[in-house]
Formats: C-alpha cells, sequence, structure tokens
C-alpha cells in the first residue's frame, strides 16, 4: 500500500458510513486520524471505537468552530466545502479532500472509470451500466453514491479494472483528480438549493464530472447538459427523439417511442424493456452511450434491458392489494424525479409525497399531479409548502402527520386498477433515518392495512 500518508496528521470531518471508510482507509496507509461530527452520537461512533479505538473523536460543528492544525481535512460529503471548516483550512493552505479524490488518486490511468452525475436518475443510470460493464468484464465494480463507499470497495477489489461511479454533487466538490475514460451528467434541476446559492453554482459543480473526462455523453433534451459539452474532446449524444448522428443514442420513432436505437441500429423494442416510463428509456439511452468505449455489444445490451427490473426504492413495483398496485419510489427526493414518476404511468395514482423539501420550488410537481392525481396525500416538515403549490392547480390533497395514516387513508379511498404511489419529492431526514427507513414504513403501513381487512398483499417484494 502506498505510504504517502505514513505519519501524517488527518482530520476527518463525519463520521456516517462515507466518513468510516475515510477512517479504515487513511488508518491503514499510516497516517495519524482525528475524527469530528456535529452529533453527539453519530451512527458510526460505535464501529469507530470498536475498530479503531486508539483513534480520537469529538463532537464539532462544523459551521462554527474551527478544527485543530492538520496536514489534510479528508470530507464526508454531508459537510459543504462552504463550512467555516473547510474556508478556513484552505485559507490556511491545508489540503480538503473527498473519498472520490483519495480513490483517483490511487488508481492508474490503465483502469476504465465511467461516471455518472445528475439530479435525477442517476442511481439507475449507474446500475445499468453496472450491468452492461459486466457483460465485458465480469468483474466490473459499481460505486460512488451507490453501494459500499468507494474507498471499502476499492480496497476489497485492488485489482479491479472496470469501475462505474455515480457521484454526487456532494462528491464532486472535493474531487479535483478523475479522468473517468467518458462521463455523463444527465440532467440538472433544483436541488440542494439548502446547500447551494444558486442553481447555476449546482449545475456548475456538476459539470466537473467533465473537467478530466477523455469523453463525454450529452443529453441533448437538456439544456444545461448542451451547455456543458466540451470541444476538445469527443461527445456522443442521447435523448428522445431520432439521433442527428450516427454516434448518438434515441428514439427510431419520436411520435410513440417505439424502438430504442445506437449507432444506427435497434437495440430494442421499448415494451419489451423491463422498466417503464420514458424517463427510465433516457435513463438505458445514457447507459448504452456511456459504456461504449468498453466495448459491450448491442446483444448485451438488448439482454441487459430485457432482464433488469430496477433499483430498489426507485420506481420499484412492491405488490398488489385489493387490486391496488403498490409503487415505492422513496428514493425520488426531487421534484423532478417524482414528477418522471408521476408522467410514466397512466393509471391514476393516489400519490404519497412530501418530507425535507431542500428548499425547492413545487410548482412543477404540482403540475404533473394535475394530470396524473386522484389526490396527494401529504406528510412532513415541507407538507404546507406543498399544498400551497397543489392549491394553486386545484389538485385535490390532505395533510397527515404519519406515513401510515397516509397510507391507510390512500388505500381506504382507491379503486381495483388505481396505483398508490410514494414518490416523495423530499427528503427523509425530517421523519426518517434515510429513504430506505421511509420505505420501510411505507410498505409495513401496506401491510398493516392488508392484515386488518382480511386481504392478501400479492407479489409482495421484501422491503427490509
Amino acid at each position: 500500500m502506498s505510504s504517502q500518508f505514513a505519519n501524517k496528521v488527518v482530520n476527518v470531518v463525519g463520521l456516517g458510513a462515507t466518513g468510516l471508510s475515510l477512517v479504515r482507509y487513511l488508518h491503514a496507509r499510516g497516517a495519524a486520524l482525528r475524527v469530528f461530527d456535529g452529533s453527539e452520537n453519530p451512527n458510526g461512533l460505535a464501529q469507530l471505537a470498536s475498530e479503531f479505538p486508539a483513534v480520537s473523536y469529538m463532537r464539532h460543528d462544523v459551521m462554527r468552530d474551527r478544527l485543530p492544525a492538520c496536514d489534510m481535512i479528508a470530507l464526508s460529503p454531508g459537510v459543504p466545502r462552504a463550512s467555516l471548516v473547510v474556508r478556513e483550512a484552505l485559507k490556511t493552505g491545508t489540503e480538503v479532500v473527498g473519498d472520490i479524490e483519495l480513490f483517483a488518486r490511487e488508481v492508474s490511468s490503465a483502469r476504465e472509470v465511467f461516471a455518472i452525475t445528475g439530479s435525477n436518475g442517476k442511481t439507475t443510470t449507474t446500475a445499468i451500466a453496472g450491468e452492461l460493464a459486466k457483460t465485458v468484464d465480469a468483474h466490473a465494480i459499481v460505486a460512488g453514491n451507490i453501494g459500499i463507499p468507494i474507498l471499502d470497495a476499492l480496497d476489497a477489489h485492488p485489482d479491479a479494472k472496470t469501475w462505474v461511479l455515480e457521484l454526487s454533487s456532494f462528491q464532486l466538490e472535493s474531487t479535483t483528480s478523475l479522468t473517468p475514460r467518458n462521463a455523463v451528467m444527465l440532467n440538472v434541476s433544483a436541488n440542494h438549493l439548502d446547500r447551494y446559492p444558486s442553481l447555476f453554482q449546482y449545475a456548475k459543480t456538476k459539470a466537473t464530472i467533465y473537467e478530466g473526462a477523455q469523453q463525454q455523453v450529452i443529453n441533448r433534451d437538456d439544456l444545461w447538459s448542451n451547455a456543458m459539452r466540451r470541444t476538445d474532446v469527443k461527445s456522443t449524444s442521447f435523448g428522445l427523439n431520432t439521433p442527428a448522428s450516427y454516434e448518438d443514442t434515441g428514439v427510431s420513432q419520436p411520435a410513440s417511442f417505439a424502438q430504442l436505437v445506437h449507432r444506427g441500429d435497434i437495440v430494442i423494442d421499448i415494451e419489451k424493456m423491463r422498466l417503464r416510463g420514458n424517463h427510465n428509456v433516457m435513463n438505458a439511452m445514457a447507459a448504452i452511450a456511456l459504456m461504449q468505449p468498453l466495448g459491450v455489444t448491442l446483444d448485451a445490451c438488448r439482454g441487459v434491458l430485457m432482464s433488469f427490473a430496477g433499483v430498489a426504492h426507485r420506481y420499484q413495483w412492491m405488490g398488489r392489494v385489493a387490486g391496488i398496485d403498490v409503487i415505492n419510489d422513496s428514493k425520488a427526493t426531487t421534484v423532478v424525479a417524482t414528477t418522471a414518476a408521476l408522467r410514466g404511468n397512466s393509471a391514476v395514482t393516489w400519490l404519497i409525497a412530501g418530507g425535507d423539501g431542500k428548499g425547492q420550488s413545487f410548482d412543477d410537481l404540482a403540475a404533473a399531479a394535475a394530470t396524473r392525481c386522484c389526490a396527494v396525500h401529504l406528510i412532513g416538515r415541507d407538507a404546507l409548502h406543498i399544498a400551497q403549490a397543489l392549491e394553486a392547480r386545484g389538485v385535490p390533497h390532505r395533510m397527515f402527520t404519519t406515513i401510515e395514516d397516509a397510507t391507510a387513508a390512500a388505500l381506504d379511498s382507491a379503486k381495483p386498477g388505481d396505483l398508490l404511489l410514494l414518490s416523495p419529492a423530499c427528503a427523509s431526514w425530517d421523519m426518517f433515518r434515510n429513504f430506505e427507513h421511509r420505505a420501510s414504513a411505507f410498505m409495513s403501513a401496506v401491510q398493516a392495512w392488508a392484515h386488518a381487512r382480511g386481504v392478501v398483499v400479492e407479489g409482495v417484494v421484501n422491503h427490509a
């Protein structure tokens, strides 16, 4: 292992899953570590004490308190670079890095790295891209903002050649050395405006995924993505229209979206894809375009799209109760994600939404709900803000204090053939540990309702 960190004093800031992975990685390379977090009892504290009893931990307010002097700060993505900790460190010349930056510095140029970011769809796109990669390299690793932390994955698979990375804007903030073989920025919409001063600054952070890329994939239907096109590297594009260039990806008949085409060839009849919704057609096209430098064949693309059923908590069919289809889209934490979920189906929909809105406008959500929803049941911190947008559009809605009550009320009113959709358009932190916990509470509520009425949830997916 590299000894570049031997005897260096490193302050690790943030003790979630990524923070623990930073501790493991740096400790194994000889760094002298101190760990800081804003919580008195963060989730990773017991594990830190068990694995690294000699590493000190201190509660620390990153927005107000300065850190002790060190050689480097290893920053968890949840800690803003605008915090006092980072600003003061940068003034003194102290280096501030994240987990993706450390990964980028260690991997050699012989690695095949493919990078994905965007406001919406990046998890599904990354999962599809990972499946495509495995048709060429069975040992390809999918990591980043998906699955296990990337530094844990790197230590577990040090010889892996192919890496498919989902990258959040938070991770990109502290990354400067990544040089992907190919990269895609899927789209930009209002998100995390509680962290960024403007949509422009948020988009600028997303655009950094292209800075070291050898090639880039552009969403030609997204103005922000188009504006990020570079002239010094090869670019390809995808979109819900007929490709203008041989290299691009699109659909054969824009009026009906009958077939997905790439490089002039039909990849698949869209109706044969297991994933549903135009947003997922876009995700599939982005993944195909992204992975072409690896040599993925059309037959392999076709096979993956015919078998790939989706990502847990992302527009995931959970079962049917009393004739009502139940969809878990708990990972939809933005208005764009929920709007895509609503427009991706034609059934009468009972939507459960709400939580921490992260400074978003809910006008677009209300517009989509007006065309799809029988009613919207609202929970969480920003329920009132969403209700105001819905009221302006005349969308029926009710507010509830718990997800259990919201779910039961929707099922009481829904009819066979209707759709019950959990797609919150908000983060979960105001009421739940994470979006997985929110999904589990939702499915427990569905099952409790079914049990009370003596009906069975048909085909239920394990939600543990």
